[in-house]
């Protein structure tokens, strides 16, 4: 198990005891290296196609080398299998390094291109296509899931979040107070590019057979991000269509 805690006192990394002043960081560990395996094919592959005067191979390797950076210097969040969030913040870490490694500035437009294309990526559609939700069984694990996750860190790369479970297995709430995605803008002075990323949200929850509502984000100034997801075709679903 790793312990990370963000705190004054000593601090626990894997199995080490860390000094006041020192940090747990995150190693380029599996999930980083899925991470890029799954995502830099699409990523690239509409990069050559909207930028055809660019050296995309040459930009390739920079992005890379940059992304293990990037890593290196963000706190430790637990491993992939506690902390499934880990994937969402490798993943912002791996657009983030496109960016800022990009020949000529990247507008913004073909950021959100990026991000939407990443989310066609065959592993990613498998990993989500491949989840249902819809159950008060699978609701309850991942509330309970979501305590474990969110004490896996005090760092503010970490997410605190909250599952309340449905009034049935058709829909359910999630909280986010907190977004490891929004601390990674902060830290690299691309703040404006998060909500850009907000937006697989609504792909993801798609692919899972689920329509996603929500009223604000963190990325955009809010106190929290509030998703409510029903299943498409419930009676919750046909309510939110008729509001």
């Amino acid at each position: 198990m790793v312990y990370c805690a963000y705190v004054k006192k000593n601090v626990f990394c894997k199995s080490g005891l860390l000094r006041d002043s020192e940090e747990c960081k995150m190693k380029y560990s599996y999930c980083e290296k899925l991470m890029w395996i799954a995502m830099n094919g699409v990523i690239f592959e509409l990069l050559e196609e909207k930028t055809p005067d660019v050296d995309c191979k040459q930009w390739k390797k920079k992005s890379k080398e940059r992304y293990k950076q990037i890593i290196s210097e963000l706190d430790e969040i637990g491993d992939m299998m506690k902390n499934p969030l880990r994937v969402s913040l490798s993943g912002g870490a791996v657009w983030m390094a496109v960016y800022e490694t990009a020949p000529n500035k990247m507008s913004e437009k073909l950021f959100s291109e990026m991000v939407t294309a990443t989310m066609g990526a065959p592993i990613i559609k498998k990993a989500f296509s491949g989840k249902n939700p819809f159950s008060l069984d699978y609701q309850k694990k991942k509330a309970e899931k979501d305590k474990i996750a969110n004490g896996m860190s005090s760092s503010p790369y970490n997410w605190v979040t909250e599952t309340i479970p449905g009034r049935d297995g058709d829909e359910y709430t999630t909280i986010y107070r907190q977004c490891g995605l929004c601390e990674l803008g902060r830290k690299l002075g691309h703040s404006e590019l998060v909500p850009y990323m907000c937006q697989m949200d609504y792909i993801s929850v798609d692919m899972m057979g689920g329509v996603l509502h929500r009223t604000k984000t963190l990325a955009t100034g809010g106190d929290c991000c509030d998703f409510y997801v029903c299943k498409k075709g419930s009676k919750w679903d046909t309510t939110e269509k008729n509001r």
